[in-house]
């Protein structure tokens, strides 16, 4: 069902953390309703936290350019990820990291929130955000996985031509984890394209690449053997399309070298051997770059 919500996303703001020299993540988001303006939210986290909390601030009311900022009202919220949701526990706004944004209007106590008739309203914006807002999915994701500050890989659950088939695939196409093949005639592995990242050490997108029938049965044949995997090499084309968001120099049928360099991973992008592909895979991406990129994408 389409929300009746739409956010703006702009670009996050990241520091290190004072207390545990971390990522900090602050977030402002501004949300509308049939056009028009509803609500303000801020959230703010930082990745090397032990409690893994997410602070956020929803503010609604009236955002006329007339306004009184005295007609609106925040409400703070203290969100912790569980094993498939999260708790939402409400505070005193003043406490929060936002208590000298004047925008906001009145900043509700936790006594004040919790009889305020707008109360369902931030819930139910809180509740849109975490759907829509690709950096706190990330966030919730990282620490249900385990570790808020390893960057997320992101991958393609199919070979582009198997996905497009849908439920007509039954019966043309085979899809595993790690292999799979259409009509019998087409054959694909899943891989790895990995660039070294600044203090993270890398980042990942999986890819499925389409190879020759000799190069799938031989990948095969050795994908679980410990003395023969380590030594696997073969080439194929991208399968595809990566998303324009991502802004990586990869294109659907793009030729690429692979190789095993780590036994316990599958095989990674090993080339081209030069042009933008090849600065990507083999120069580190700046912290200070990456950071703001994965945020904003949810990877981190």
């Amino acid at each position: 069902m389409a929300s009746k919500y739409e956010i703006e996303m702009s670009e996050p703001s990241t520091s290190r953390c004072d207390c545990c020299g971390g990522m900090t993540v602050r977030l402002t988001r501004f949300v509308s309703r049939d056009g028009d303006a509803f609500a303000i939210y801020f959230a703010a986290y930082s990745n090397n936290h032990d409690h893994d909390e997410l602070a956020m601030l929803v503010a609604l009311g009236d955002w006329g350019e007339a306004a009184d900022p005295a007609q609106r009202a925040a409400f703070y919220c203290r969100v912790r990820p569980t094993a498939d949701s999260y708790q939402v526990m409400l505070g005193d706004a003043d406490e929060s990291p936002w208590s000298g944004a004047a925008i906001v209007g009145q900043k509700l106590s936790r006594e004040q929130a919790l009889r305020h008739p707008w109360k369902a309203a931030a819930f139910e914006v809180l509740d849109d955000a975490f759907e829509q807002d690709p950096s706190l999915r990330g966030f919730m994701l990282r620490v249900q996985c385990g570790d808020a500050a390893v960057p997320i890989e992101h991958g393609y659950q199919a070979p582009d031509d198997i996905f497009a088939l849908g439920e007509a695939k039954e019966g043309r196409a085979e899809l595993g984890r790690c292999f799979a093949s259409l009509d019998v005639e087409r054959f694909f592995v899943r891989c790895l394209l990995t660039v070294p990242v600044e203090t993270y050490e890398s980042w990942s997108l999986g890819l499925w690449i389409e190879v020759a029938r000799a190069d799938y049965d031989r990948v095969r044949a050795v994908w679980d053997d410990p003395e023969q995997y380590p030594s696997l090499r073969f080439s194929g084309v991208v399968a595809n399309v990566v998303d324009e968001s991502l802004a990586l120099p990869i294109a659907l049928g793009q030729r690429v070298e692979l190789a095993v360099l780590d036994p316990d991973t599958p095989p990674r992008v090993v080339a081209p051997a030069s042009g933008e592909l090849a600065a990507r895979i083999g120069t580190p991406w700046p912290r200070l770059a990456f950071e703001p990129w994965a945020v904003a994408r949810g990877f981190l």
